[in-house]
């Protein structure tokens, strides 16, 4: 979920060249599985069209090894499907650790991963049928788990947040992300509160996220559950690299016709590294809401 793995990605490469085969990322295989189980199980339970219309993409993209979509877009929302697929996915990990689970070429996500665990001297398919076998476990247990621990909660959690409106989104009101506050903006634009660099333009245009120069991560998400008009009354005018400046116009969205939509247009602007600072604020200034990052 935060990339920690990359932290482990210089030794599993050292592995395959310098022994031939890696044995310290393999536990990591199921998680892609696991997260596909809990997404069907879901799906079952949940018919909703905005929903299934999030989760169907995210379950297939899923199987072929990109988990982002399901983990952002459906596990972090719901809470407890993040916690069933941890858990399973520590089970079935501790499985293909005790039975030493080898990778013995890189590349390939999902599925097409599995030809790696082909041993290339012997020929032997052990490493092939173990993975399989935790495959199994994976889909099973994951989505036992979530029929049986899952119930959908139709409500939506209201948290009040300062001068604006209520936020209705878990993942941004309860600071999963990082600190920050939810705005309800008069106009259709979003404009670069500082200088640095766009570091992701989501391709529905409702959010983007920039580096300041000098290293504060700031998310903003025009919108909640926006991601499903799928780029529909945005335009972006910017892309993922560009260099920006303060004041920069960065989106134009059309605020009425998003409103039409049903959607309502509070919109959360958080420091997504908020816990490399001592602390994320809210001052005013002149009537107007400003975050104080305290170094």
């Amino acid at each position: 979920m935060f990339g920690l793995h990359w932290g482990i990605i210089p030794i599993y490469f050292n592995n395959i060249v310098t022994n031939g085969f890696d044995n310290v990322m393999m536990p990591y295989y199921c998680t892609t599985f696991v997260t596909s189980a809990v997404l069907i199980a879901m799906l079952l339970k949940n018919k909703d069209k905005s929903f299934r219309k999030v989760a169907i993409p995210a379950t297939i993209s899923s199987l072929l090894g990109i988990t982002e979509p399901a983990v952002y877009g459906v596990l972090i929302p719901k809470k407890k499907p993040l916690l069933i697929s941890c858990i399973v996915s520590a089970i079935v990990g501790g499985f293909y650790g005790f039975f030493n689970l080898r990778k013995f070429a890189m590349g390939g996500m999902g599925f097409f991963e599995l030809p790696g665990m082909i041993d290339p001297k012997t020929h032997s398919m052990n490493n092939v049928y173990i993975a399989l076998i935790g495959i199994v476990l994976s889909f099973v247990l994951g989505f036992i788990a979530t029929m049986i621990f899952w119930k959908e909660d139709s409500s939506k959690d209201k948290v009040e947040t300062g001068q604006n409106d209520e936020e209705k989104d878990e993942v941004f009101s309860k600071g999963y992300i990082g600190k920050g506050i939810a705005i309800e903006p008069t106009k259709g634009e979003v404009i670069s509160p500082v200088n640095g660099t766009i570091t992701t333009f989501f391709p529905t245009g409702h959010a983007i996220g920039i580096t300041s120069d000098s290293g504060v991560e700031i998310l903003i998400h025009v919108g909640m559950d926006t991601v499903n008009l799928e780029g529909k009354h945005f335009k972006p005018l910017v892309k993922k690299g560009d260099k920006v400046t303060v004041g920069q116009k960065l989106l134009n969205f059309d605020l009425e016709e998003i409103k039409k939509e049903g959607y309502s247009v509070i919109t959360p602007v958080v420091i997504t590294n908020s816990a490399q600072y001592k602390d994320v604020v809210t001052i005013s200034d002149n009537g107007k809401n400003l975050l104080s990052v305290l170094v």
